[in-house]
C-alpha cells in the first residue's frame, strides 16, 4: 500500500527525533535532580527565605539611619508638597 504523499516520512522522521531529544533532557534533568523530587519547591523556599531576609536588613539599615538623621529615602504613606512657583 502506498502513501499518496511520500514526504510524510520526513516529517514523521524529525518528528520522532524530537521526541527522542525531548525524552533524553528530560533523563538528563532526573540524572541531575536524581532523588529530591521537591527540588523546585526547595530552591523556591530558599529563595523566598533570602528576599525576606534582604527585606529585613533593608528595613534594620533603615531604622539606623532614621535614627541617625541619614535617612534620604521618601515614605511612601507620606504626602509630599509639592508647588510650583
Amino acid at each position: 500500500m502506498e502513501q499518496k504523499n511520500p514526504h510524510n516520512h520526513r516529517t514523521v522522521g524529525y518528528s520522532m527525533i524530537l521526541v527522542s531529544a525531548s525524552l533524553v533532557v528530560i533523563a538528563l534533568l532526573y540524572l541531575a535532580i536524581g532523588d529530591d523530587v521537591l527540588y523546585s519547591d526547595r530552591v523556591s523556599k530558599e529563595k523566598q527565605f533570602e528576599y525576606k531576609q534582604f527585606l529585613e536588613d533593608m528595613k534594620l539599615k533603615q531604622a539606623d539611619e532614621a535614627i541617625q538623621g541619614k535617612n534620604l529615602s521618601v515614605d511612601l504613606a507620606e504626602e509630599m508638597q509639592v508647588s510650583n512657583p
